[in-house]
């Protein structure tokens, strides 16, 4: 995603959709819209039988993957929490994924007052139908550093957490501080990854 002109920008300051403060304040009580960004990614995937074989570097493994939509909702800004549960349940329930063993969520969170709590909405009660454990999966946004690369918005974020695994650790969110007053994270699964943090591997499965 590359935008060479000043048409989106004056589209999306009119739409209301971007931050007057120019930072993306994802999880945060000042998400006043996102910040557009241009980005360009690629990633190579391959069956993990064909890369163990050919001896190539492999920094993660997918194991899981679905897709769904909206549907009917109140328009781009506002996403259906109930269509992100369905999507989170296909995906764990189909393919048998502990959710207590998920130790990172890199979340969408374009730092917008409602979105943010939709989405972390639709998560927790995702996770509380198999837990209810609180704070021990770390969650952030790659939005918050690098702002919306738009379509290009999926390959930076899963850029991130590949790096992530590659270093062993969890790279900070920012503009996180004071947390958004319409997420309530004490009584959910998750905990805004702040601070620059090791990412150790659990002795019974994978990061």
């Amino acid at each position: 995603h590359v935008q060479c002109t000043h048409w989106f920008h004056l589209i999306g300051s009119r739409a209301g959709m971007l931050s007057a403060h120019g930072r993306c304040f994802t999880f945060d009580a000042r998400a006043d819209g996102f910040v557009p960004a241009d980005g360009v990614g690629m990633v190579v995937l391959k069956k993990l039988s064909a890369a163990l074989a050919e001896g190539d570097p492999i920094v993660g493994v997918i194991a899981a993957s679905a897709i769904n939509q909206d549907g009917t909702s109140n328009g781009l800004t506002a996403p259906s929490a109930l269509a992100q549960e369905q999507l989170e349940l296909e995906v764990y329930d189909r393919f048998g994924i502990d959710v207590t063993q998920i130790q990172m969520a890199e979340a969408h969170g374009t730092g917008t007052a409602l979105g943010d709590p939709i989405e972390i909405a639709a998560l927790t009660q995702v996770f509380r139908q198999h837990t209810q454990e609180r704070g021990f999966c770390a969650i952030g946004s790659a939005k918050s550093n690098i702002g919306h690369c738009e379509s290009a918005a999926g390959i930076a974020a899963l850029s991130k957490v590949l790096l992530q695994l590659r270093h062993a650790q969890l790279a900070p969110s920012l503009h996180a501080q004071p947390a958004n007053p319409h997420i309530d994270f004490a009584a959910s699964a998750f905990r805004v990854q702040t601070e620059l943090g090791e990412w150790p591997r659990p002795a019974a499965h994978p990061r």
